[in-house]
């Protein structure tokens, strides 16, 4: 349960996309924002359009891969903020390379920053919280950990591995009262121009809800995971992605079939 009437969240990879929304989410709900991106350029930006003054939003530069740069981001948001109440891990990278020709360096970078990056800031953020206890730990996950995609094996095994992640932190924090869920979007447009007209419209067809996502469907769900609301919702990933995992593929039984 946070208690403060300003509860200090971090959010990783919060300088564009689904981050962004999400700092913006938590900021509208009165929270200070430590806004940390590996842009240091695009985490300043969201901070100040987030924060005229900079008291309720702060930015920082953080390789989430690096357990130096985590240690000192930490320290510093405790000093600058406040003890982080809630930790939002969204940093991720999803490049595509074919499982042949993937170099080795393209899967220990997508590894790194997506499943290493969540560890070590789940393991800051459990240490802080132990004395006081209690906090909440929302993970961004993908449907690609249920839905496996040609070009993202790398992607994908580390967004399973996530979820998973998710589960036994839920098991090993929860007797300290930190609470620990993941949301596992399905395709979301997080800027114009973000996904292409053939790669939209062949999604939309296996959508139920007939849409692409939108940041703030995302957003929305990570603040309520947040709240008292979700009190006892632990270990858990939360699918948003207008029913595309549940209708896939989208097929209508026999079309040209007499009833």
């Amino acid at each position: 349960m946070i208690e403060r009437a300003h509860p200090v969240a971090l959010v990783t990879g919060a300088g564009r996309g689904l981050g962004r929304a999400i700092a913006g989410t938590l900021h509208a709900s009165r929270y200070k924002v430590a806004v940390t991106d590996i842009d240091e350029g695009a985490a300043v930006s969201v901070a100040r359009s987030l924060s005229a003054d900079g008291s309720t939003a702060r930015a920082y530069r953080l390789d989430v891969s690096s357990a130096r740069q985590v240690a000192d981001v930490f320290a510093s948001v405790a000093h600058d903020l406040g003890l982080p109440d809630a930790l939002v891990n969204n940093a991720g990278v999803y490049p595509n390379h074919s499982i042949l020709d993937m170099p080795e360096a393209a899967w220990d970078r997508v590894l790194d920053i997506n499943l290493k990056g969540p560890f070590l800031c789940s393991q800051a953020f459990g240490r802080m919280r132990l004395a006081p206890t209690g906090g909440v730990i929302v993970n961004v996950a993908s449907t690609a950990a249920f839905s496996a995609r040609v070009g993202a094996a790398h992607y994908s095994a580390s967004k399973a591995g996530l979820v998973m992640l998710t589960r036994s932190l839920a098991q090993e924090l929860g007797p300290h009262g930190i609470r620990v869920n993941a949301v596992a979007p399905g395709l979301v447009e997080v800027d114009e121009g973000h996904v292409s007209a053939e790669y939209k419209e062949m999604f939309l067809r296996m959508i139920p809800r007939g849409r692409i996502g939108r940041p703030e469907d995302v957003a929305r769900t990570v603040g309520f995971l947040l709240t008292d609301a979700s009190d006892y919702i632990n270990g858990e990933c939360i699918v948003v992605d207008g029913g595309f995992l549940t209708g896939r593929p989208l097929l209508r039984s026999n079309p040209g079939a007499e009833s």
